[in-house]
């Protein structure tokens, strides 16, 4: 048994949820009942995928703009950075979200400011610790960096008369040593500029709610 889509005409068999040509959806629902007694069915979106075949224009797309807001804030957040205590990354996820919020006309939710935010965040600090690291190659600063570094750990340990600590301290001085505490400040680093700039993204999705 065939019926007409209501769309575009197009013969559709029975039973199948959506048109083949214009890709119409064909459930139908009772709604009400005429005066002659005769039920008036209407198609309607189907509330789940059947079988698969949702049409693609349902389908979700990934927000090429979300990742171009965070792009453009995390680029320009790097000046930020010099702000201390973390409020330089805050504004790089009040950026993002007052990009985003220029470019679509759409509201942001808080979750996606997050990740907004986040993500600004990562790219800010990316961007930032490879200009660091240019800069040390440039101007040959190697053991200076490795200089002020040590001393900056060994500032903030407590206690450095323990035997534990002066054999860490020693450790540190090799290249394994002082690589692999590195890593795990950047690592740190980069979880903390995430979520400072996932604060702001929130804080940002606030303040710009309306057009």
């Amino acid at each position: 048994m065939e019926h007409s889509c209501e769309q575009c005409g197009t013969p559709v068999e029975d039973g199948r949820p959506f048109c083949p040509h214009c890709r119409a959806p064909q459930v139908r629902v009772e709604i009400a009942a005429g005066r002659s007694g005769t039920p008036i069915s209407t198609p309607t979106e189907a509330a789940i995928d059947l079988d698969g075949l949702t049409p693609p224009a349902t389908r979700p797309y990934p927000d090429s703009s979300l990742f171009r807001s965070a792009l453009q804030a995390g680029l320009l957040g790097v000046m930020a950075n010099i702000i201390p205590f973390g409020l330089g990354m805050l504004l790089t996820g009040i950026l993002a979200t007052l990009l985003y919020h220029r470019a679509n006309s759409h509201r942001l939710l808080i979750g996606k400011a997050a990740r907004l935010g986040a993500m600004a965040g990562a790219i800010s600090f990316a961007a930032t610790a490879l200009l660091t690291v240019l800069a040390i190659i440039v101007f040959q600063a190697q053991q200076q960096f490795h200089d002020i570094m040590m001393k900056a750990i060994e500032q903030g340990v407590a206690n450095r008369s323990d035997a534990d600590v002066q054999s860490f301290l020693q450790w540190l001085h090799t290249p394994d040593g002082f690589a692999l505490v590195l890593a795990f400040g950047m690592f740190g680093a980069l979880l903390l500029s995430m979520l400072f700039a996932a604060v702001g993204g929130m804080i940002g999705s606030m303040l710009f709610r309306d057009r």
